[in-house]
């Protein structure tokens, strides 16, 4: 796109504290609450002209979440402290693993917030439901794991593994897929991940 070059600054709703989440998206002023030292301009205004991630979307407050929709709707950003807006040209893509339909539903995500960011949808399903990604999915895993942990080459797999890998469910989808064969890597012998790797 056009913002291939421009920032792209991802944010992990569900790990900021909700105290400083504000702060953290739309900055502040210096002194604006106990420990503001010093003026921060925050994430949003760091991915001016670029794109900010927001992943687990569903995690925000929902005070945080009317702030966000006038970020959305105004194109503009106050920091904590400050009487003034600034201008931010920020695309926004925001993903969760929460059913926001139904947190809307139950009065937990904002129906006007939930329309604005979805614009576009895109459902990624499980691994559960999407099987013939997974020999692909375990060789790239495979070389990433052994690239980080320092290994020439990335072991053989016994066909048996990975008849059982095909066959699990994956309730913790990639991320889960990845601990699995960080841990058979740790734990394969003689060039080969086998079952009791697993």
């Amino acid at each position: 796109s056009g913002r291939a070059s421009a920032p792209f600054i991802p944010v992990n709703c569900g790990a900021l504290p909700e105290h400083l989440m504000e702060s953290e998206l739309f900055g502040h002023t210096r002194g604006a609450f106990t420990g503001a030292d010093k003026a921060r301009k925050g994430l949003f205004l760091e991915a001016d002209k670029g794109t900010i991630f927001l992943d687990e979307i569903g995690e925000l407050p929902l005070q945080l979440q009317v702030k966000l929709l006038h970020v959305i709707e105004d194109k503009s950003i106050r920091a904590v402290g400050s009487e003034q807006a600034r201008r931010a040209d920020v695309r926004i893509v925001a993903a969760t693993n929460r059913d926001l339909a139904q947190m809307v539903a139950e009065g937990k995500f904002r129906e006007d917030l939930y329309f604005r960011l979805s614009v576009f949808q895109l459902h990624v399903p499980p691994l559960r439901e999407r099987r013939p990604d997974l020999p692909q999915l375990l060789a790239f895993l495979l070389r990433r794991g052994c690239a980080r942990m320092g290994m020439a080459a990335a072991p053989a797999v016994d066909p048996e593994v990975e008849a059982i890998l095909d066959a699990y469910d994956w309730p913790g989808n990639v991320r889960e897929m990845e601990n699995a064969v960080d841990r058979a890597l740790i734990l394969a012998d003689h060039g080969q991940v086998t079952v009791a790797d697993l």
